[in-house]
């Protein structure tokens, strides 16, 4: 493994970013690249003082200063974590992906902040975050903006599928290196139609359901294999629209992980426009994870 890699780009978005993958490759022992893409279609002319490699140059100076005000910012030091300031040329989700899948093995993580230096920065999730989290292998982690560390359980949505299995995995091993409580959120929800005229319908008791949900999360934790303390994880179960539930749960969340992509039938949990939500909207940083034999989303339900 390569350690982590964060896009950066001077913006106060890529500057939190970079913020919380420094904290968090010091957890994990783990080098930490950080990245700025130059897209010559994009920035022509803004910088055309001397030749090329004077230019990357200067782009690659720009990069450790950055590296640089982010530690002090979060306190890490250069002892803790080697931050390796990069530049490359090209369109910017594609060189990080590119970056962190590489021949050489691919990166722990992929950390982008959800917005870059657009008009709308703040507003709506931004091109690059959603083109890397659409297409990455890798896990990512999608950063909402300029905030103090935050403090809370490791979040994930399951749904019972094999994805989610993978995330409440990934969850457990950052929940057992970080000392915070995991909490596995399970929602689920009935919709139905009204009886026909002069019919009748008939459904379970929302009790059964609730019972049907509780068993399903115990399956998940059981086969993730998640062996923490029982008093570190937390099992919730509520009744509400998965997307409704991950942003209210995210508001006391440290972080939330969640699947690429989910099932359908009982409940159709943490399906692509799920955990696109999530990314979206979140209160707390968003990591999304494959499992490692996924093959990449397509369609709208793509993440």
């Amino acid at each position: 493994m390569r350690g982590l890699v964060v896009g950066v780009d001077g913006s106060e978005g890529s500057g939190a970013a970079l913020d919380w993958a420094l904290r968090e490759a010091a957890t994990r022992g783990a080098r930490l690249t950080a990245v700025l893409a130059w897209d010559p279609a994009r920035h022509a002319g803004s910088q055309d003082v001397g030749d090329e490699e004077e230019r990357a140059g200067l782009r690659r100076s720009a990069v450790a200063e950055w590296g640089e005000a982010a530690r002090e910012r979060t306190g890490v030091g250069a002892q803790d974590v080697d931050v390796v300031p990069a530049e490359v040329r090209g369109a910017p989700a594609t060189s990080l992906l590119a970056l962190a899948e590489d021949d050489d093995g691919p990166a722990d993580m992929l950390v982008v902040g959800r917005c870059g230096r657009g008009k709308v920065a703040r507003m709506v999730l931004g091109s690059v975050p959603s083109a890397v989290v659409q297409h990455a292998t890798v896990p990512v982690t999608v950063v909402r903006g300029p905030e103090p560390a935050r403090q809370g359980p490791v979040l994930v949505g399951v749904d019972g599928s094999a994805t989610s299995v993978h995330a409440l995995r990934h969850g457990a091993e950052v929940a057992r290196r970080t000392g915070a409580t995991l909490e596995a959120l399970f929602c689920w929800q009935i919709v139905t139609l009204a009886p026909l005229p002069d019919s009748w319908g008939w459904t379970p008791p929302l009790d059964d359901y609730e019972k049907f949900a509780a068993q399903a999360l115990d399956t998940a934790i059981e086969a993730a294999g998640v062996d923490l303390p029982d008093d570190r994880v937390v099992r919730t179960v509520r009744h509400v629209h998965a997307a409704t539930g991950l942003l209210e749960a995210s508001s006391h969340a440290g972080r939330l992980v969640v699947g690429n992509r989910g099932t359908g039938g009982f409940d159709r949990l943490l399906l692509g426009s799920s955990s696109r939500h999530a990314v979206e909207y979140a209160h707390c940083p968003v990591t999304v994870v494959r499992r490692p034999d996924a093959t990449h989303p397509s369609g709208d339900d793509a993440a």
